[in-house]
């Protein structure tokens, strides 16, 4: 029988009728016929029901509303994906240079929300978070500084954020701190079932120390640049009388520290922030003439299953993603012939020299999350975790982005310096053919954050200090 918009299906509750039909069809032998309603039994007071629809509450119905539940039913409903578990990326950026390595921080966080983790950030205490203006992270926390004197602290609040937020996995930057804090609370954290894509402590001890990263160089076989140990301040005397550091350019480096000082022609010119001991040494390298290139490689268990190449470009520090074969030899060389690494897993950054065709000399190694990985595509989180069994590298699209990276007011300020119709050709170029570092059009506030309140602070502070005779690195475009 068809439905129409005036057809009654039954006659309000609590009506004669209504109770007549009950009973003669609980009573009657006969079957109940097509036309009437059938009885129902009484409600449990305890059996929650779903309210009618208006139309059939009032005991019609309507040929629009019927059409509009079909619809409704007809629509297949996408089935729910369960929220994955928490990520922990930490960027440990430092105020006083936080603008290079807090851009790697927000891509990290970046390429992590788009391969669907639920992104948490914690910073050091007393650094500038720019993290926590990006779309991308859900929650953003605070952490002791690290203290070599107290290293637990900084574990016991890892371990704490870790269990708190549920991570699955953490991927430290190792930018302001060094790998060695992070290194030690990897243990604690694995027994609390989150992953750390971090070496481990002796791994890390190896790879830091400039000197003993040369020495597993030169192990494996690959060549290294002309190096010296300076322990105190009768071996840099007897350097610069011998006429080492006479012509070429030289720098001196720390085994401990994450410091690098220019050498300059004359003794008498050289400032050091700490004097050189057995216990904290430097290594004098010679940065030989040639293009300079930066790595930020991706390790399991001694494999790279991801390397991005930067070449730097010296004008306004820019980054291009270059495809360089004597470099990934390199890496494969160096990775598959150090026994002492056999196992290690983690982020790993390398800065090379090419001072030769196809022949590439170590600068420097540093355990952590260098810039180039702001070249790095959604695909990258893939291979860092767990991918889902369904991934496939091979159909997962381009790991490295195309087009190069550069600083909006390192491009402009160079312009300014040298103002030519060159320069400002090679301005329009730069912005027609490469992609800005921070700025990303469905998270802009990183970028309006750095550029228009962490940048201008700095800067002017970096006046102030200026004036009153303080000596003050103002932040640039960042190389390692």
């Amino acid at each position: 029988m068809p439905l129409c918009g005036s057809e009654k299906l039954w006659p309000p509750r609590g009506s004669d009728s209504e109770a007549g039909s009950a009973s003669s069809s609980v009573h009657s032998t006969s079957p109940p016929s097509q036309f009437s309603p059938l009885s129902t039994p009484p409600r449990s007071p305890t059996v929650r029901r779903r309210p009618l629809h208006p139309s059939l509450s009032a005991g019609h119905i309507s040929v629009q509303s019927v059409r509009q539940r079909l619809a409704h039913l007809g629509r297949p409903r996408r089935p729910r994906r369960p929220p994955p578990r928490a990520r922990l990326a930490r960027p440990a950026v430092p105020a006083a240079a936080a603008g290079p390595h807090a851009l790697a921080a927000v891509h990290l966080a970046r390429n992590f929300h788009s391969a669907g983790a639920r992104v948490v950030v914690c910073e050091v205490e007393g650094l500038f978070g720019l993290a926590r203006f990006s779309a991308a992270v859900e929650r953003f926390h605070r952490v002791p500084r690290p203290d070599a004197a107290r290293p637990e602290r900084y574990v016991q609040a890892l371990c704490a954020l870790a269990e708190r937020e549920r991570a699955a996995l953490y991927v430290p930057v190792s930018a302001a701190t060094p790998a060695h804090f992070d290194a030690l609370a990897k243990p604690h954290l694995e027994l609390l079932g989150c992953a750390v894509f971090c070496p481990s402590v002796r791994e890390v001890a190896l790879l830091d120390d400039a000197l003993q990263a040369l020495g597993l160089c030169a192990a494996a076989g690959l060549p290294t640049p002309a190096h010296h140990a300076v322990t105190s301040r009768d071996d840099l005397a007897r350097l610069y009388a011998s006429g080492a550091f006479r012509t070429g350019r030289h720098v001196l480096t720390s085994c401990r520290e994450r410091l690098e000082v220019a050498l300059p022609n004359q003794r008498g010119d050289l400032r050091l922030p700490h004097e050189p001991s057995a216990e904290r040494p430097w290594v004098a390298l010679h940065d030989a003439p040639g293009r300079h290139f930066l790595t930020c490689t991706t390790v399991k268990d001694a494999q790279v299953v991801a390397n991005v190449t930067c070449r730097v470009e010296p004008g306004a520090g820019g980054l291009v993603p270059v495809e360089h074969a004597a470099v990934s030899a390199w890496l494969r060389t160096f990775f598959g012939k150090t026994r002492e690494l056999r196992h290690v897993t983690g982020h790993v950054s390398f800065r090379f020299v090419e001072p030769a065709a196809d022949v590439v000399l170590p600068l420097g190694v540093r355990v952590g999350v260098s810039m180039p990985c702001i070249c790095y595509t959604s695909v990258h989180p893939r291979i860092v975790w767990r991918p889902c069994r369904h991934f496939s590298r091979q159909n997962s699209g381009p790991l490295v982005a195309d087009a190069g990276r550069y600083w909006m007011h390192e491009a402009v300020l160079s312009t300014l310096r040298h103002p030519s119709v060159e320069a400002v050709s090679r301005l329009i170029g730069t912005v027609l053919d490469k992609r800005e570092a921070l700025f990303a059009l469905w998270d802009p506030l990183p970028y309006l954050a750095y550029y228009h309140l962490q940048l201008p602070f700095r800067n002017v502070l970096a006046l102030v200090q200026a004036r009153n005779g303080l000596q003050y690195r103002t932040m640039a475009a960042p190389v390692h």
